[in-house]
């Protein structure tokens, strides 16, 4: 699952460049996350990419305003 979080974080970075700090706290976060998915049965690499961008997307740039979670 390492290289899976290192696929998002260099991703992301790409992207929304995070300072050391961030990026650090960033990875542990995101290990959990994918930890809890593959805990709950999802294996697939590329899926777990989309979702821990997505998931760090979220968490660095708030919620996007056009959906409500309903």
């Amino acid at each position: 699952m390492n290289e899976v979080v290192e696929r998002i974080l260099s991703a992301y970075q790409s992207m929304c460049p995070l300072d050391a700090a961030r990026a650090a706290d960033s990875r542990q976060k995101i290990s959990r996350y994918i930890d809890s998915l593959s805990s709950a049965g999802q294996r697939d690499a590329e899926q777990l990419v989309i979702y821990g961008l997505a998931y760090l997307t979220e968490l660095h740039e708030g919620q996007d305003p056009r959906f409500t979670g309903c």
